[in-house]
């Protein structure tokens, strides 16, 4: 019988050792598996952040244009108007977002007449004092001056990128302004974002832009902003961000990027839900901002 007793011992340590290495392989692989989702949530923040900055840019130009003395007449120009219905040059290179290069329309050409049309032509490639170049053209329709508390403001895109993004859907700004200040809703509809790699992104939300600095000049160089809102974007791989922003962000003209704030997203894909952070830092004007999903921790720098 001793023999037999044997045998029966040595299976039931080798159904262990198998249940112990399977149970193993299995966490590995449950690891492995939370590690890529991570990830792959730490890349979508970031290309939605990415998308963010350009389409704030687009707001960045209607504060710049909208302020020109032939468009609203409150007297700051960042270029030379010739006051005629035909394409004018304007000078550049100053911080602005609009160079020399660029050629704009304005219908009708006077500063009293809306709703007005307002098209920027960059061509096929026009670069401003920040070394980020624009091609194609953007169309502004102003029912009335930008600052004025209930104008509207309508764009459209034609061909037209910034820094290799290029843009697509539409895009509104409403003047919000009451006697607490100055204040845009920017609103974004069947948005769509294509990265220089072809890779798009779908991108649709609103934002709240409030003045907090620099409204008792005629200049945008000095304006300080606080933006809150929520956003969703997608990737043409189904892979999905819905974002809420939960410290202010602060931005300001005269840097590229947001200096502060935080965004709250979730990440989801295929099953799989994953909460996350986007810090952008303590006010510095840089490309970074720090991503946290899970026990990933990123640093990123933005385009």
């Amino acid at each position: 019988m001793k023999p037999t007793r044997i045998l029966i011992v040595t299976t039931a340590f080798s159904a262990l050792s198998l249940a112990l290495t399977f149970s193993a392989c299995k966490k590995d692989s449950n690891s492995s598996s939370s590690t890529t989702n991570e990830t792959d949530a730490v890349s979508l923040s970031t290309s939605s952040a990415t998308a963010d900055n350009q389409y704030n840019d687009v707001l960045n130009m209607a504060l710049e244009t909208g302020v020109d003395g032939s468009t609203t007449a409150t007297g700051f120009s960042p270029g030379a108007y010739s006051g005629t219905s035909r394409p004018v040059q304007v000078t550049g290179g100053d911080g602005t977002s609009i160079p020399s290069c660029a050629v704009i329309s304005v219908s009708p050409a006077d500063t009293i007449s809306y709703p007005k049309t307002v098209s920027i032509d960059f061509g096929t490639g026009c670069t401003d004092g920040n070394g980020v170049t624009r091609k194609g053209k953007i169309t502004y329709v102003f029912s009335g001056k930008i600052l004025s508390p209930g104008t509207t403001v309508s764009v459209t895109f034609d061909g037209y990128s910034v820094g290799g993004y290029q843009l697509a859907g539409a895009y509104s700004i409403t003047n919000n302004s009451s006697g607490n200040g100055v204040s845009f809703m920017t609103t974004i509809t069947g948005g769509q974002i294509t990265f220089p790699d072809a890779s798009y992104y779908s991108y649709a939300g609103t934002r709240t832009v409030a003045q907090t600095a620099g409204a008792g000049t005629l200049t945008v160089l000095d304006n300080v902003y606080s933006i809150t809102g929520s956003h969703t974007y997608s990737s043409s791989a189904g892979k999905s961000l819905v974002d809420s922003i939960t410290t202010p962000l602060v931005w300001q003209t005269t840097c590229r990027h947001i200096v502060s704030g935080v965004i709250g997203f979730t990440y989801s894909y295929n099953g799989v839900t994953l909460n996350g952070t986007l810090d952008y830092g303590n006010g510095d004007c840089d490309s970074l901002a720090t991503i946290k999903v899970g026990a990933t921790t990123k640093t990123v720098g933005l385009p």
